[in-house]
This record gives C-alpha cells, sequence and structure tokens, in this order.
C-alpha cells in the first residue's frame, strides 16, 4: 500500500528579479514499511521537494503544479488547518544542524 506518492511536483519561488524553479516534475511513491533516500548534489532541490511535502515553505514558494498525496489525501492545497494535524503526526521533518 502507498503511504505516501509524489506526482510531477514542481515548486517555484518568485522573487523581484523573476521564478525561480527549484523542483522541476519530481515523482516518487514510498510504500508503507519502507524507506527511501533522496540523494542528489547541492541545490539539486532534496530539501525545497521536503519542505513541499510538508507545507512549510517560504512565503515566496509555491507549488505551481503536481499532487503530493499521503494516504490517499491529497496535500497540495490543502488548508493551514489540514496540513496542522498532519505535521508532527503524520509526517515529520528532521533539519540539518549546519
Amino acid at each position: 500500500m502507498r503511504l505516501l506518492e509524489v506526482n510531477d511536483l514542481h515548486t517555484s519561488f518568485f522573487t523581484d528579479a523573476g521564478e525561480v524553479k527549484a523542483v522541476n516534475g519530481v515523482s516518487f511513491n514510498l510504500d508503507r514499511g519502507k524507506v527511501l533516500g533522496i540523494v542528489g548534489e547541492s541545490g539539486s532541490g532534496k530539501s525545497v521537494t521536503a519542505y513541499s511535502i510538508m507545507q512549510i515553505l517560504a512565503p515566496t514558494g509555491k507549488i505551481v503544479s503536481g499532487s503530493i498525496k499521503l494516504n490517499d489525501q491529497e496535500l497540495v492545497g490543502s488548508a493551514e488547518k489540514v496540513m496542522k494535524t498532519v505535521r508532527g503526526n503524520k509526517i515529520s521533518i528532521i533539519f540539518q544542524d549546519q
């Protein structure tokens, strides 16, 4: 059974200089009981993908298109009230100290 489905995710940041595309068409599935590692070069969009899933993007960030489903519940476009019940209860993020 699919726990998490990310399909054709596109996330951008809108700045005074224009649109900065940070995630461009990322798709993956995570099945219940499995582990998924996402690797890539610095600046390749790993963190922005995670922030998109959690809906904790900076104010200038926006999911432009795509789908993020957790237990078949669509998260893209979900109200903050819904996300507050999801974050920490169903999904979490551990930030890396630098």
